[in-house]
Formats: structure tokens, sequence, C-alpha cells
């Protein structure tokens, strides 16, 4: 698939994906979720996304990897679609597990396809990737301030409607693509094998700093989910601020994450050490945090909860991009790993979150919440001593 699909793809990926945060008090409104029922959602989504990994063993060792994003695409339209229409709890549960199924392969997928096709550019389309899922993100608060209210349903519906109109373009244009290049044999995805493995796993299994680093991953997932879902609730309903404000609590999370990834590919070609722009970024991130849940004022909360993204936004491509130097060959298993521990990440943290904001306050429980970062940003340490002799770019 073309690269422009994947990053347009990636976009609505991201809205798909975060629609939860600035909807959560409306779906808890008509539907009688609790606090701790809603982030439940979230916790089905990440088991439907381990389901999905079961799956994709098989799936990627048959099928292109851009073949799997678009299969991830049509569990996501499925999922979006199915929501929209549900008329019960148990229907909502269903729909966002099937939307972790597609999740899942869309994100691997599209990361594998990237970073093996085009290994080259791999540090320049792997940021930039990520860059589209944060402006996605960015675009999220306002694409449902139409929706807010009773109305939510048809947020899911606008979105897997023009989900499905990506895919369709995608596969129109991959078709055509094939066609014309069938005679000279010159398309890559036509000319190469692409497989999960194509180096072999278990020296990566036995690797130390790779185990370690995708620990981090898990970390840094699963307080990204913290902050995309529950900054906004805690805007809303501790801080009492209105619509606009609540959507923007998550604009400029997803900012200052969009800047980070942004500016990270020139940053490391650059010459910039990765592995220090992370220490620093991740203890920046947990006191920008704790300062926004200790502030007053909703501009000082605003303006920390967009610096807590910037300094933590490029941890995802930077691991892809450091990882693929280490192993070549497995740009597939590479983003199995990052997925599967960012998936548990996402099924405990915000779940956790959510319980210690029961028994205290949702403030407490995100204050709580940056340890995830300085934990993250002890362990890239030791990943940097460990890995001192290999090339980390």
């Amino acid at each position: 698939m073309h690269p422009i699909i994947l990053f347009i793809g990636f976009f609505f990926f991201a809205v798909a994906y975060n629609l939860i945060g600035p909807l959560a008090t409306n779906i808890m409104q008509t539907t009688g979720l609790t606090l701790t029922e809603s982030g439940s959602l979230v916790s089905f989504q990440q088991i439907g996304a381990l389901l999905s990994m079961i799956a994709s063993l098989v799936l990627m060792k048959k099928l292109k990897q851009s073949t799997v994003a678009k299969i991830g695409y049509l569990f996501l339209i499925l999922a979006l679609t199915g929501i929209a229409f549900s008329t019960g709890n148990i229907a909502l549960f269903i729909f966002y597990l099937v939307l972790g199924l597609g999740t899942f392969l869309i994100d691997s997928g599209s990361n594998a396809a990237l970073a093996g096709d085009y290994y080259e550019k791999r540090s320049l389309y792997i940021p930039l990737l990520h860059f589209c899922y944060s402006a996605g993100a960015i675009a999220t608060g306002y694409l449902i301030l139409p929706f807010k209210g009773s109305d939510w349903p048809w947020a899911y519906a606008m979105i897997g409607i023009i989900l499905l109109a990506i895919l369709l373009v995608g596969t129109v244009e991959q078709k055509l693509r094939r066609k014309r290049d069938a005679e000279t044999k010159m398309n890559l995805e036509e000319s190469s094998p692409e497989m999960i493995q194509a180096g072999p796993i278990l020296p990566i299994l036995k690797d130390k700093p790779f185990i370690i680093y995708t620990a981090v991953i898990m970390l840094y997932m699963g307080s990204q989910v913290v902050c995309a879902a529950w900054i906004p609730v805690y805007v809303e309903i501790e801080l009492v601020q209105p619509a606009a404000i609540t959507a923007t609590s998550l604009t400029v999370f997803w900012v200052g994450t969009a800047i980070s990834r942004l500016i990270a590919g020139p940053l490391m070609n650059k010459g910039e050490k990765p592995f220090n722009l992370s220490i620093y970024g991740m203890v920046l991130a947990g006191l920008s945090l704790v300062m926004a849940t200790l502030s007053s004022h909703i501009y000082a909360v605003l303006f920390f909860v967009m610096l807590c993204g910037f300094f933590a936004g490029a941890t995802i491509p930077m691991y892809i991009v450091i990882t693929s130097t280490w192993y070549p060959r497995n740009t597939a298993f590479i983003s199995l790993s990052y997925i599967l521990a960012g998936t548990i990440g996402r099924m405990i943290f915000p779940w956790l979150v959510t319980v210690i904001g029961s028994f205290t306050s949702l403030g407490f429980a995100l204050l709580i919440s940056s340890g995830l970062f300085f934990i993250s940003a002890v362990l890239i340490l030791l990943v940097k001593r460990l890995v001192a002799d290999r090339p980390s770019f």
C-alpha cells in the first residue's frame, strides 16, 4: 500500500481509537455505565488486540503487511458501525473487543510495512506515521463536538464511513499500481517476500536490552492512554470545565505529542542521541503531569498537559527505529512486540487509574500515574548502558 494511503488511514485510525476520551461522559450518561465500567471498555479493546495477536502470527506469515492492515480496517469499520447502532451495554463491550481486533492489525501492519518495505527511509516514515496518529488524535476533540450528548453514536458512524472510503481508495490504488508495474516487476510489494520472521526470533527473545526496552513501551503506552482517556474526564468532572475546554485538554496533549514526533526524525538525522532524548523526555514528561494535576488554573493545566505529550511523544518511533537497526530482518516481529507490550500497558494502567480514582479522586490517580514516566526513564538508562557497543541508529 502506498505510504500516503497508510498515513491518511492512520490519521482516521487515531480518531477512532481516541473517541472514548472526549465522549466518555456522554457514553456513561446514556448507557448508565460507571467510571470503572467505562474504563473496562478500554480493557475489552485491549483483550481484542491480544486475540488479534494470536491470529497475526499466522496472518503475517502468509500475507503482505499492507494486506494485514487492510484486514484491520475491515474489523475497525465493523466495530465502529456496531457501536453506533448497538442497543445494549453488552453489545457495546463486544464491539469494543472487535475494535481491539482491528486496531492491532492496523498498527502492526502499517508499522511493519513502512519499516520493511521502505527500510532506508524508516527514520522519516516511521515518525511521520506516528505524527499522523498524533494529528488525528488532535482533531478528535473537535471533530466530535457536534456529537456531544446523546448523539455520540453518530461520531462512531461518521468515522466508520470515512475509513471505508479510504480503504476502497487504497485498494483501487494498489491494484492499479500492481497492474502498472506488472511488466517490470519493480513493485516492491510484488518483488519482495513479506514474512513476519525474516530473521531468527530466539536471539531477540534472549536479548535483555530488547526486553527491557519493550517494557518501556508497555509503561509509555499505558500512560499515553491514561492521559488521552482520563485527562478530559478529569477536566470536565473535577475541574468543571465546558465541552470546548474538555476537547482542548485532549487536543493539547496530542499537539505536544505530534510536535515531538515531527521533529524526532530530523533530530536523529542531525546526530542527536535517541536514548538521551528519551531519558530526559520521560523525566520531564513525568514532572509535567505532576504539575498538571497540582495546578488550579485551567490554562496552566492545559500547558503542562501539552508539555507531557511533547516530552514523551517520540518514544514509539524511536523504539521502532532503534530496534529495527539492531534487527533489520525482524521488523514485523518488532511491531508485534511493541504492540503486545503496549496492549498490556493500555489494558492495565488506565483501569488502575479508574480504580484509584474511584476511591480517591481522578486527579490524585493521574498524579500517581506520573510514576510510569519516571520508571521508564530509569529503564531506558539501563538499556543505554547495556547496548553501549551497538549502533542506535
